[in-house]
C-alpha cells in the first residue's frame, strides 16, 4: 500500500510537470491537465488507427501486470492518465467488423483532435 501511494504521488508530480508545457499556450494551470490528457489520447488514437492491438497490449502491459516496485506503479498511473480513454474506446471498437472499426477509429481521433482546438479556443 505504501508503494502504491508513493507511486501515485510521483505520477501526479510527473504529469503536473509535463502539463505545465501548455501554460505557454495561455491555458491556465488546472486546465492543462485536460489539454495533456486530450493530446496524449489523440496521439494514441491516431496510432490505434493502424496498430490497434498494439495500443491495447501496451496499455494492458503497463496497467495489469503485477507491480513489484514503486516505478511499476508510476508507469501504471501514467499509462492510465495518458491513454486510458483511448484504451476503453479501442477495446469496444476491436469487437466490430474491420471497416466499421477503422471508420469509427478515425472518427474518434477526429473528435479528440477537434476537442483540442475547443480547449484552446476557450482560453
Amino acid at each position: 500500500m505504501k508503494e502504491k501511494t508513493i507511486g501515485l504521488m510521483i505520477a501526479i508530480v510527473i504529469i503536473t510537470l509535463i502539463s505545465l508545457v501548455f501554460t505557454g499556450l495561455d491555458i491556465p494551470f488546472p486546465s492543462t491537465y485536460l489539454a495533456l490528457i486530450m493530446t496524449s489520447n489523440a496521439i494514441a488514437a491516431f496510432i490505434a488507427i493502424i496498430l490497434q492491438k498494439a495500443t491495447i497490449v501496451i496499455y494492458e502491459g503497463h496497467v495489469r501486470k503485477e507491480k513489484t516496485s514503486i516505478f511499476d506503479y508510476v508507469f501504471s498511473y501514467i499509462a492510465i492518465g495518458f491513454s486510458g480513454i483511448n484504451y476503453y474506446v479501442q477495446t469496444v471498437l476491436n469487437r466490430l467488423p474491420f471497416v466499421l472499426n477503422k471508420l469509427l477509429a478515425i472518427f474518434f481521433f477526429l473528435i479528440l483532435f477537434f476537442q483540442l482546438f475547443m480547449i484552446a479556443d476557450v482560453y
